[in-house]
């Protein structure tokens, strides 16, 4: 634009030059003609002067003829100029398209809080003797941050085992100490359940001895046969020893001793008689029965009502384990209120020698070992981050690592009415440094691209039709559209229209126009 600047000067100048001289000349030619005109013509001739003003209107014309010549002149140098300028070869830097890594890091402040806090409330109504902490403070876990006055507790814990014991004998008073065993017996049976299970062990009983008298019998009827053979045996034993035959060595049809076989049975009823298996099962039963039915008979002689029976036990059930919770939480006042965990106190509800009742708030603290920065993202770099990213924190001029842990899924206004997703970064590395509640300056490394076409932003130029680039094709101008991936404040990641290689013009785009001709500017 300078050489054109330059050329539309000069052009200017040769045409003023040029106007310039037509106007002397003709001022030259007009004197002479009224020097003639005066010194030849007669003043007394009307005629002839005259005749002498028509001959200016013959210069006139010849001056129009001078001047389109002098324009015609002026047209041929300015397109003689502007034609050496059309055919100047334009210098232009280019750089070549090549790969490398792009990362987009988003920086963003955000507020450091804690990600667990706990409001201690008082577990009994006792007085206060001491408060170790003020709001402001840091703890290590197991710190005693309160403390109650320790005769009060004494006293809360002998109430609860008083209210404990009255409950018990409130129960007990409703049984005799001799009937007790009688009513847990028969617990949860009513008077008529007891009376059916009598009825039934009678039934069993009678049958078992049923049982045990017929086999008896049986036994008894074989003994009396056995007995009478020996006797036989016994009998007939004379005559035969006198005939020279020993009975002892009688014997059946299958040579088996018939005496012997005798004895041996009758010795084994007799045995069954006492010791038989089944008999003294039997017996056992009975014994069992008998015994239960003892019991039931004394249950229902100490019947009471079950709803009255179920109301007390109730009753006493609850005292011992609301007043047994009680003691617990009582013992563990004894120990003062202890950090959970090391932390910063943030709120102080109780003063010394005031009395805290049972659920009214102490104090409240919150954690140092877990710590986060709260975020506000908002809707065009809400594509760029994702759960996990990692992130690059600075508190109080201290760096920490950190981890996108948490994206709200609703977004909310902030104080420009503009819409905002908050997000919450886990800070890994936490240490007692950390104050809550103050800025922490955030870099989150979000989009990233490895071995990929990577430009400087500034290369990457803008129309009605798109991003495009001039590339150096051959001499000429080339434009090349282009899609942009990762794009940082820097740099831009081309993933279509380029490809690695191409000669990427690197500047004086307000001159270039595609199919231009152009040389490469010389390092």
């Amino acid at each position: 634009m300078a050489q054109d600047k330059e050329l539309e000067v000069k052009t200017k100048d040769t045409a003023d030059t040029a106007a310039q001289t037509v106007v002397n000349a003709d001022n030259e030619k007009a004197e002479v003609s009224k020097s003639e005109a005066t010194s030849e013509a007669p003043v007394y001739e009307e005629y002839e002067t005259t005749e002498i003003a028509k001959k200016p209107k013959k210069r006139v014309k010849k001056r129009f003829i001078a001047l389109g010549v002098v324009a015609l002149l002026i047209v041929f140098f300015v397109v003689s100029r502007l034609n050496a300028a059309k055919n100047m070869v334009v210098y232009v830097p280019v750089e070549e398209a090549s790969l490398g890594t792009i990362e987009n890091v988003l920086s963003i402040s955000g507020t450091v809080q804690s990600a667990e806090s706990k409001t201690y409330f008082s577990e009994v109504t006792a007085p206060v003797s001491s408060v170790n902490v003020k709001v402001g403070d840091k703890v290590a876990a197991g710190d005693v941050l309160l403390s109650y006055d320790e005769s009060a507790l004494n006293l809360a814990e002998q109430t609860a085992d008083l209210a404990i014991t009255q409950a018990e004998g409130s129960y007990n008073s409703m049984y005799t100490t001799a009937n007790a065993y009688d009513r847990e017996y028969a617990q949860g049976m009513s008077l008529h359940q007891i009376q059916d299970r009598l009825n039934h062990i009678t039934l069993e009983i009678q049958d078992l001895k049923n049982k045990i008298s017929e086999k008896t019998t049986r036994l008894q009827r074989t003994q009396t046969e056995l007995n009478k053979l020996l006797n036989d045996y016994n009998e007939n034993g004379i005559s035969d020893k006198e005939e020279g035959y020993d009975p002892m060595e009688r014997k059946d049809e299958n040579g088996n001793e018939m005496y012997l076989q005798t004895q041996n049975s009758l010795a084994e009823i007799q045995y069954a008689l006492t010791n038989d298996p089944e008999i003294i099962s039997w017996n056992n039963q009975i014994t069992a029965l008998t015994l239960e039915q003892t019991n039931l008979n004394a249950a229902k002689g100490a019947y009471i009502n079950p709803g009255q029976a179920t109301s007390s036990k109730a009753s006493k059930d609850s005292t011992v384990l609301t007043q047994g919770d009680s003691k617990d939480k009582i013992s563990e006042a004894k120990e003062g209120i202890k950090a959970d965990f090391n932390g910063v106190v943030t709120n102080v509800a109780i003063v010394e020698g005031a009395t805290a009742a049972n659920g009214a708030q102490l104090l409240t603290l919150e954690n140092l070992d877990d710590v986060e920065v709260l975020v506000q993202i908002s809707k065009s770099d809400l594509p760029k981050i994702a759960i996990g990213q990692q992130v690059d924190i600075t508190i109080n001029g201290k760096a920490y690592d950190g981890e996108i842990e948490k994206i709200a899924g609703a977004a909310t206004k902030n104080n420009n009415g503009v819409a905002v997703v908050a997000t919450t970064i886990k800070v890994k590395n936490p240490d007692s440094d950390i104050i809550l509640g103050v800025e922490a300056n955030n870099k989150i490394h979000a989009q990233k691209a490895d071995n990929t076409l990577v430009l400087p932003y500034e290369y990457v130029q803008t129309d009605a039709q798109g991003d495009f680039v001039y590339v150096y094709d051959n001499g000429v101008v080339a434009r090349k559209n282009v899609t942009i991936g990762i794009a940082s404040s820097t740099q831009a990641q081309i993933v279509e229209g380029l490809n690695a290689g191409d000669m990427v013009i690197a500047g004086n785009y307000d001159t270039l126009t595609e199919g231009m001709a152009v040389a490469v500017m010389p390092q």
